[in-house]
């Protein structure tokens, strides 16, 4: 471990912290098959006996079924219409200063980003974002880079030498490469990370309460609303015992997404819209940016270091290891997130491709893990969950694309009767109209909540085109987490990593950033 005079520029790196999980790790046998034959098979059985339903059951039932999926878009829409309308409502409160945070602060928050072969100068943006907020002084700010950084030494000096007066603590950390008992990704670094602020603060304060840290998890390509953290204390201030819960900020991602593709933009949106809708109403995870206390990371053992997708393996490792009755709370304050990038319309669709097949092969992952812990808590509690997230990974992402191939097929290949045709006609509709209201609510949102942080222009043509398309784009999506989800059953838990985006796509994203914030000066100028 290294730290050097100045208080505020820490460097952890070599020294490993505690982490006995790693070293069970390290002693664990395989006996999965080389980690094939596993719980998330259950989801792939689940998929493909659902799919065929048009093949062996009576079409009433069938046209049920579609029904069903149609149902499930008008709720999680009216759900997501509902979260959007307390965003205004809150962003409007702390505009008006109504509703204000205590002063001075009674918790403390750190705030870790993660950073691997990003550009320098996406993380000096996302650093001078954060410097923006009221308590920026206040807040213990930690980079988290991997011993293999490119440029790993520049990169911190132009952090220190940037930044060293803008926070309480400004800290650095090194995650070794080829930890035993590790993968390599943003789990493992996440692991070391706050295990080593963990030793610092107890090391700096013998009396500790973890209780009054509040840990915020957040992707290097994210954008915070200037409130945010006075907005996010005051969520977590009204709760008693807040080891009880994970707050999860509303994600936008309308980050250049008006000069993407077609797809990038409607999987945005998409994704906006489920997280309103399915992902915090219904308690199923956490994604990108959330935040608990430390005291909660403590008791739930931090970040397992062998999967990929910190932010759902973190809920379900803390819900079964804590055996507490863990329920994510909302931030209703815009918060941007990077989609998926590319320098041209092919590159894009490979990582948008890439990217899909990561989030299922990490869901699969997730759900094996859930199994084998969920004894730990309440069947009750366990059930629902599992029902919950079979229900949206397995039946609402993935089956519902294949169904409506193979319910096609049964229509227009083995029946004939045209009024059949025009009944299953009315779910695809529904499903139509709930894709347009999803585009309206993301126009609503830029235009009242994120006009202080991003700025887009799209043709009302350009709209519709997209519209049309939009169904065909999540048919595609769910071709390609099906896809996840079987390649993870015949390459085994091999096909775990955390890839990292190719630099020229991340080099785009930080031109799209340029762009966004010269067109917002020049909005404001002409106010």
């Amino acid at each position: 471990m290294n730290q050097a005079t100045n208080n505020q520029r820490l460097v952890f790196s070599s020294e490993l912290p505690d982490n006995p999980m790693a070293t069970k790790m390290t002693q664990k046998e395989d006996k999965t098959c080389g980690g094939r034959f596993r719980w998330n098979l259950i989801i792939n059985v689940v998929m493909v006996a659902m799919a065929g339903f048009p093949f062996y059951l009576p079409l009433a039932a069938t046209l049920g079924v579609n029904c069903f999926y149609a149902s499930l878009w008008i709720l999680f829409m009216f759900l997501a219409a509902n979260t959007q309308s307390k965003i205004h409502l809150t962003m409007k409160k702390v505009s008006n200063q109504s509703e204000q945070p205590p002063n001075p602060t009674p918790i403390k928050f750190i705030l870790m980003t993660f950073i691997y072969k990003e550009p320098l100068e996406l993380l000096l943006k996302t650093l001078q974002n954060i410097q923006q907020q009221r308590i920026a002084k206040e807040i213990i700010m930690v980079v988290c880079m991997e011993e293999k950084t490119p440029e790993k030494d520049t990169k911190i000096n132009s952090v220190f030498e940037q930044f060293k007066d803008c926070f309480d603590q400004l800290i650095i950390t090194v995650h070794p490469y080829g930890t035993p008992g590790e993968i390599p990704g943003k789990c493992s670094n996440n692991n070391y990370a706050i295990r080593s602020v963990l030793a610092h603060l107890k090391k700096n304060e013998p009396n500790l309460d973890p209780n009054k840290y509040f840990v915020t998890n957040f992707d290097v390509d994210t954008i915070f609303h200037k409130n945010f953290l006075d907005v996010q204390m005051m969520n977590i201030l009204k709760e008693k015992d807040r080891n009880n819960f994970v707050w999860q900020p509303v994600l936008f991602y309308n980050w250049g997404l008006d000069k993407l593709s077609f797809f990038t933009r409607i999987t945005g949106l998409a994704r906006n819209m489920l997280m309103m809708g399915a992902l915090i109403p219904l308690n199923i995870n956490i994604m990108s940016v959330y935040t608990s206390s430390l005291q909660l990371q403590i008791e739930g053992d931090f970040c397992h270091p062998t999967y990929q997708m910190d932010d759902i393996i973190c809920y379900i490792r803390w819900l079964t290891l804590s055996r507490r009755s863990l329920k994510i709370k909302p931030i209703y304050c815009p918060t941007i997130s990077g989609p998926t990038s590319g320098s041209n319309m092919w590159q894009e669709f490979i990582e948008w491709v890439r990217q899909n097949k990561r989030w299922s092969v990490g869901s699969a992952e997730v759900f094996h893990y859930f199994v084998i812990k969920a004894p730990r808590i309440k069947f009750c509690s366990a059930f629902i969950w599992a029902c919950n997230y079979l229900n949206y990974y397995a039946s609402f992402i993935c089956v519902q694309s294949l169904l409506l191939i193979t319910t096609t097929i049964r229509l227009f290949v083995m029946e004939t009767d045209p009024k059949l045709q025009l009944y299953f006609c009315i779910p695809l509709i529904v499903v139509y109209i709930c894709l347009f209201f999803m585009m309206v609510m993301n126009k609503i949102a830029v235009k009242y909540l994120l006009k202080e942080i991003v700025v887009e222009n799209i043709p009302i043509w350009k709209d519709f085109i997209h519209w049309i398309l939009s169904l065909i784009v999540m048919v595609g999506y769910g071709l390609t987490v099906f896809y996840g989800f079987w390649e993870i059953f015949f390459c085994g838990k091999g096909v775990c990593t955390h890839e990292p985006s190719k630099k020229k796509l991340l080099d785009n994203i930080v031109q799209r950033k340029d762009d966004t914030v010269i067109a917002i000066n020049e909005q404001q100028n002409k106010i």
